[in-house]
C-alpha cells in the first residue's frame, strides 16, 4: 500500500489515537484532491486501531516505537515524502472541495513562481487577534494570521525542496510554535512570501488546544526570532 507510485504532493497526517477524527480527515483526503497524491500517516506501534484506518485509505504508514510528539512525526513524513509538493494535515480536519488543487495552480502561476514559496490556507479558527486576512463562506468565517505583520500558515502547501532547503521543522517547538517557524523561515532565510490562497480552505475542529503549551511555543517562537 502506498498511493500512486509518482505522486504529484505528499500529504502528511501525523495521529495518535483518534480514528474516528482520522478517518473523516482521509476521507475528505479522498474526496476532494484531484492532483495524483500519496498520503503519508505517522503513527506508534501500538495504535492499532489507527494502523487499521491507514491501511483501509491505502496511506504509507510510518511506525513509531515510542511517541516522539507531533512536530517530530510530522518531519519523519515530510522526509519519506516523493512528491514536488507537500503539506501537513492535522487528524481533526477535513479539506474543503478543491483546496488542494487550488493551492498547487497558485504557488504554480507565472506571478508567484518565484515570489511565493508558501500558501496559506484559510481555517476556520475561533482566534480575533493577528488576523492577516479572512473570507466568509456560507456564514463560515475562515481566517491566515500573521506574525509580526507577515503571514503564516497554520496550514500551508510549499515545494518539497523547500522543506529540505529550510531543513524541515523545528523540532524545538511543540505543534503550535513549528508552523509559524517554518513560515518565518521561508521569509526571512529562503527570501520568499507566505501568501493567502483564497481557493483552499481547511474545518478544523481543534480539540488539541492547551492554552499553556501554546503560551510556551509563543515564547519560545519570539526568543528565536528576536520579535519580544
Amino acid at each position: 500500500m502506498g498511493g500512486v507510485a509518482s505522486p504529484r504532493i505528499s500529504i502528511i497526517v501525523p495521529t495518535l489515537d483518534r480514528p474516528d477524527q482520522l478517518a473523516r480527515c482521509l476521507s475528505s483526503i479522498a474526496a476532494t484532491v484531484r492532483a495524483a497524491h500519496e498520503i503519508i500517516g505517522v503513527c506508534v506501534e501500538d495504535d492499532e486501531a489507527t494502523r487499521h484506518a491507514f491501511a483501509e485509505h491505502d496511506v504509507r504508514t510510518i511506525i513509531q516505537r515510542t511517541r516522539g510528539g507531533y512536530v517530530q512525526a510530522a518531519n519523519l513524513g515530510l522526509r519519506a515524502a516523493r512528491g514536488e509538493w507537500v503539506t501537513i494535515l492535522n487528524d481533526d480536519c477535513t479539506l474543503l472541495p478543491h483546496s488542494i488543487d487550488n493551492a498547487i495552480r497558485f504557488l504554480e502561476a507565472p506571478a508567484h513562481r518565484d515570489r511565493i514559496g508558501q500558501a496559506a490556507f484559510f481555517h476556520d479558527t475561533p482566534l480575533r487577534r493577528n488576523v492577516y486576512q479572512q473570507i466568509r463562506i456560507e456564514d463560515v468565517v475562515y481566517r491566515v494570521g500573521h506574525v509580526r505583520g507577515l503571514c503564516y500558515a497554520n496550514f500551508g502547501l510549499a515545494r518539497r525542496a523547500l522543506y529540505e532547503r529550510l531543513e524541515y521543522l523545528d523540532e524545538r517547538f511543540g505543534m503550535y510554535g513549528a508552523d509559524p517557524d517554518f513560515s518565518l523561515k521561508v521569509w526571512h532565510e529562503a527570501k520568499l512570501a507566505v501568501a493567502p490562497c483564497p481557493g483552499a480552505l481547511v474545518h478544523h475542529d481543534r480539540i488539541d488546544d492547551d492554552d499553556a503549551r501554546q503560551r510556551v511555543d509563543n515564547d519560545r517562537l519570539f526568543a528565536k526570532w528576536g520579535l519580544h
